[in-house]
């Protein structure tokens, strides 16, 4: 009996014929990770798309913010600083059967933010040149992935922007904005 096409299960593939969805997940390798793992860090090169097949991954937003540190030794020997921390802020959580990754299709090709499982995993990383590739080839392909992708994007900006938000409003004691 044949096995089924890991990427049937994926919304994001759903207008995508078989016989190119099959030459996608031949495309793809099968990576495992653990509880708290890191798939891809904030700003590095974006090489792959992931889909996750089981598990799930925290999408984080890594910024540095300006603080206060001061050293006292004594009443009349104060030293104070500001150096740069680094904070994060989970923006958004991948569930099995959604995509992440995008910003290997399109953009400069860095990550935009960090991925780290949250519990064990499994992903399908598909290599992105391998891909684009693919929508030379295909327009159509291309246009039915680019059209899913920019439904992706739309909806992380809106979540990174009602954290930050958020964020915001409690870091200024803002009760409302």
């Amino acid at each position: 009996m044949p096995e089924k096409n890991l990427l049937t299960g994926f919304s994001f593939f759903s207008d995508v014929d078989s016989d190119t969805l099959e030459a996608i997940s031949k495309k793809g390798e099968i990576l495992e990770f653990n509880a708290e793992d890191v798939i891809f860090y904030y700003e590095e090169p974006s090489t792959h798309m992931y889909g996750l097949l089981e598990g799930e991954v925290d999408l984080i937003l890594v910024f540095k913010d300006k603080v206060l540190k001061t050293d006292i030794e004594y009443e009349e020997a104060i030293q104070a600083t500001m150096v740069d921390e680094e904070k994060e802020i989970v923006v958004d959580t991948v569930a099995p059967g959604q995509v992440f990754g995008w910003s290997s299709l399109v953009g400069p090709g860095k990550r935009t933010v960090t991925a780290e499982c949250s519990e064990a995993s499994r992903v399908i990383a598909i290599p992105a040149d391998e891909l684009k590739a693919m929508f030379d080839k295909d327009h159509t392909l291309g246009y039915i992935v680019m059209r899913r992708l920019s439904d992706i994007i739309a909806r992380r900006l809106r979540n990174r922007t009602e954290k930050l938000i958020e964020t915001w409003g409690e870091a200024f004691d803002i009760g409302s904005i």
